[in-house]
């Protein structure tokens, strides 16, 4: 097995193929994390009981997929991070097609934990590899691109879900996902031994599994690494806390149906894509610093916006810039996380991708207590500030701290 680091990778040339077999797998995982959501009602209903405790089948995927993530990236340095990518969305697969054949909520709730497990293995080591592999003045553009994957795969994961399930059964979107997972890991597994980009290795990192959990734990002791995870929790924190309310809002005061407010917050998602692809002309044109400014005024016109209840159009253009200016954000964090710990990669990113997971947890829970005390304007307000001053500590911080 050959050794492959990023200065090998040629400056002109990137390597789509490999990256689009690795986004293939990233789409499935993060279509995996959120289509049971709509599923809630109809498995409530199968099972004969509240959509709240039906709600088990997310919180169980959910513990395993942010926490276990601790572990799947130093695995990855080991053992490969390409074959773990692999592994996980075979076995992720596996466990979610078992589901469709379930008699009870608990057993289901078992297997979305060990789908969680598994599939936590995949999106950290595939932008662990994206960091391996390519040069670090390609990788904030590569990385933009790969993100289509990650952002469709969740709008995918929600409208398919709902989609399936009213027309064939809640089985046949465990069926569905299962099949994605199985065959993006397959596909994955079998082009591993013949892409020459998918079966270089990179170096082991010193002291093997427990040197990788060493050099997790001493990210706290270097202030370069601290800025990072420190804003990427922020950024979860204060824009999907926040985000995870417009639906409610755009019901309470607009009154539109729920297939229209799934449609508008996928615009969001829109936003994002459509930063992916512009990011190499933005990125070669004004570089990152000024990147991360245009991101404080998107995020701050975006939820002053949706502060101000406009007319349902100007809404739907609040939610498409804000996912633009999300994205200007975090591809920016993502590409310095994979600086953290250059030599176990993996290890650097399971700590980001925690973090990210841990502070969307937090941030939901903290800005529900706000919402059902004062509403979501003074939420979307308060992100309207908080979100810029974000920004701007986070470029001071990189200023400071970023390694030369």
């Amino acid at each position: 097995m050959t050794v492959a680091t990023a200065e090998e990778v040629e400056a002109d040339t990137v390597p789509w193929r490999a990256l689009f077999l690795l986004g293939a797998a990233s789409f499935a995982s993060s279509a995996a994390l959120r289509f049971c959501d709509p599923l809630l009602p109809t498995l409530a209903h199968a099972f004969d009981t509240t959509p709240g405790k039906a709600a088990i089948v997310i919180t169980a995927y959910a513990i395993s997929y942010g926490g276990f993530q601790l572990l799947t990236g130093p695995l990855g340095d080991r053992y490969g991070k390409v074959r773990m990518v692999a592994l996980g969305a075979v076995l992720s697969g596996l466990f979610t097609f078992a589901c469709a054949f379930t008699t009870s909520l608990e057993q289901i709730s078992v297997l979305r934990f060990l789908a969680g497990l598994t599939g936590a293995a995949i999106i950290p080591n595939c932008i662990a590899f994206i960091g391996d592999t390519i040069p670090f003045a390609q990788r904030q553009a590569v990385l933009a691109r790969y993100m289509i994957f990650t952002s469709f795969g969740a709008i995918s994961g929600q409208a398919i879900g709902g989609v399936l399930a009213d027309a064939l059964g809640w089985q046949s979107v465990f069926i569905m996902a299962g099949l994605f997972l199985l065959s993006a890991g397959t596909v994955l597994a079998i082009q591993q031994r013949t892409n020459p980009v998918l079966s270089r290795r990179s170096p082991a990192p010193p002291g093997g599994l427990r040197g990788s959990l060493a050099q997790m734990l001493a990210l706290r002791n270097i202030p370069f690494a601290r800025v990072v995870l420190s804003a990427v929790m922020l950024e979860a924190v204060l824009f999907y806390g926040t985000f995870t309310f417009v639906g409610a809002h755009l019901r309470h005061v607009y009154n539109i149906s729920y297939t229209a407010i799934g449609a508008m917050t996928a615009l969001s998602a829109a936003g994002a894509a459509a930063y992916s692809w512009s990011a190499p002309f933005l990125l070669g044109r004004f570089g990152e610093r000024s990147v991360l400014g245009m991101a404080s005024v998107f995020l701050a016109v975006s939820f002053g916006l949706l502060a101000l209840s406009p007319p349902l159009w100007l809404v739907a253009v609040a939610i498409a810039i804000g996912g633009f200016g999300f994205v200007l954000l975090h591809n920016p964090l993502q590409t310095n996380a994979t600086q953290m710990t250059p030599d176990s990669r993996g290890a650097g990113i399971a700590t980001f991708a925690f973090c990210f997971f841990a502070g969307q947890t937090a941030g939901v829970a903290l800005c529900s207590l706000i919402f059902d005390r004062v509403g979501a304007p003074p939420l979307f307000a308060g992100a309207a500030i908080l979100l810029p001053v974000l920004v701007f500590w986070f470029r001071a911080g990189l200023s400071r701290t970023k390694p030369a």
